[in-house]
Protein backbone atom coordinates (compact mmCIF):
# COMPACT_ATOMS: atom_id res chain seq x y z
CA UNK A 1 0.00 0.00 0.00
CA UNK A 2 1.11 3.71 -0.88
CA UNK A 3 1.75 6.51 1.32
CA UNK A 4 -1.12 8.24 1.25
CA UNK A 5 0.97 11.83 1.60
CA UNK A 6 2.43 13.33 -1.63
CA UNK A 7 5.35 14.01 -0.02
CA UNK A 8 7.90 11.48 1.82
CA UNK A 9 8.38 11.62 5.61
CA UNK A 10 11.83 12.92 6.80
CA UNK A 11 12.35 12.34 10.65
CA UNK A 12 14.94 14.01 12.52
CA UNK A 13 16.00 14.50 16.01
CA UNK A 14 17.87 17.30 17.04
CA UNK A 15 19.04 17.92 20.69
CA UNK A 16 15.76 19.61 23.03
CA UNK A 17 18.16 22.70 23.19
CA UNK A 18 19.06 23.40 19.75
CA UNK A 19 15.41 22.80 18.51
CA UNK A 20 14.35 25.15 21.44
CA UNK A 21 16.66 27.57 20.60
CA UNK A 22 16.13 27.55 16.87
CA UNK A 23 12.37 28.20 17.25
CA UNK A 24 12.82 31.41 19.29
CA UNK A 25 15.30 32.15 16.66
CA UNK A 26 12.76 31.75 13.67
CA UNK A 27 10.57 33.76 15.46
CA UNK A 28 6.77 33.31 13.36
CA UNK A 29 8.49 31.47 11.13
CA UNK A 30 7.52 27.32 11.00
CA UNK A 31 10.32 24.70 11.66
CA UNK A 32 8.90 22.92 8.60
CA UNK A 33 8.87 25.62 5.96
CA UNK A 34 12.82 26.55 7.17
CA UNK A 35 13.79 22.99 6.39
CA UNK A 36 12.59 23.23 3.21
CA UNK A 37 14.33 26.68 2.03
CA UNK A 38 17.55 25.29 3.20
CA UNK A 39 17.03 22.04 1.02
CA UNK A 40 15.90 24.46 -1.93
CA UNK A 41 19.55 26.94 -0.72
CA UNK A 42 21.36 23.50 -1.07
CA UNK A 43 20.00 22.54 -4.37
CA UNK A 44 20.20 25.36 -5.86
CA UNK A 45 24.29 26.43 -4.65
CA UNK A 46 25.21 23.43 -3.06
CA UNK A 47 28.97 24.05 -2.63
CA UNK A 48 28.51 27.71 -1.27
CA UNK A 49 25.69 26.31 1.01
CA UNK A 50 27.83 23.53 2.54
CA UNK A 51 30.54 26.02 3.01
CA UNK A 52 28.40 28.04 4.88
CA UNK A 53 27.74 24.86 7.03
CA UNK A 54 31.33 23.56 7.42
CA UNK A 55 31.92 24.77 11.47
CA UNK A 56 28.02 23.99 12.54
CA UNK A 57 28.80 20.29 10.92
CA UNK A 58 27.59 17.58 13.59
CA UNK A 59 30.07 15.02 14.61
CA UNK A 60 28.59 11.53 12.90
CA UNK A 61 26.83 9.17 15.36
CA UNK A 62 27.46 5.96 15.28
CA UNK A 63 24.26 4.25 14.31
CA UNK A 64 22.40 0.77 15.30
CA UNK A 65 23.06 -1.07 18.79
CA UNK A 66 26.26 0.05 20.62
CA UNK A 67 28.54 -3.05 20.53
CA UNK A 68 28.60 -5.86 23.36
CA UNK A 69 31.80 -4.88 25.87
CA UNK A 70 34.35 -7.58 26.08
CA UNK A 71 33.24 -9.95 29.10
CA UNK A 72 29.94 -8.50 28.79
CA UNK A 73 26.84 -11.06 28.49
Amino acid sequence: MSSQHRDPAMTVRPPAALKAAAETALGDREMRAFVVACLAALVADPDRFLAQLDEHWPEEKPRGRPRRTPGGP
